[in-house]
């Protein structure tokens, strides 16, 4: 959390709360008052008077086979073992299918792995991306 402080006449700065007296509401003994002169010279700075601040970004976590093949597995309810296993019940063979298409579309693994990655070689990967999906967007 951060409060705002009015270090000059058109700028504002925010300050972490680490560093806010909670009785007061002022800027803490932390900042000596070199420093808070110093925050004030740079903000009356016209260098600095139209800042803005870079946009925040995500953190952008690469999709592992083992996240997709646990979010298929909660979309179509069923056990992680029961992907694995040799049933052609329909409900596996579209869960099976929507992970093909889901492994080849977010990651960089080749038929063959992710072939391996349910149990099966990589000529039922190729017959799964022959296939047509829908709402693959809404598993992930």
């Amino acid at each position: 959390m951060t409060s705002h402080f009015k270090v000059s006449q058109h700028k504002v700065v925010d300050v972490p709360n680490e560093y806010v007296d909670s009785e007061d509401g002022q800027l803490s003994s932390q900042f000596t008052k070199k420093e808070i002169s110093i925050l004030k010279y740079m903000c009356n700075n016209p260098m600095f008077k139209n800042f803005k601040p870079l946009p925040s970004y995500e953190i952008h976590t690469p999709i592992t086979l083992k996240h997709i093949r646990e979010k298929i597995c909660e979309h179509y309810d069923i056990r992680t073992d029961e992907f694995y296993n040799k049933s052609r019940d329909e409900t596996l063979i579209k869960a099976r299918r929507d992970f093909c298409h889901l492994a080849k579309k977010n990651t960089e693994h080749s038929n063959f792995v992710i072939g391996r990655a349910m149990g099966k070689d990589n000529s039922t990967v190729c017959y799964y991306l022959k296939q047509k999906t829908e709402n693959l967007m809404e598993i992930l």
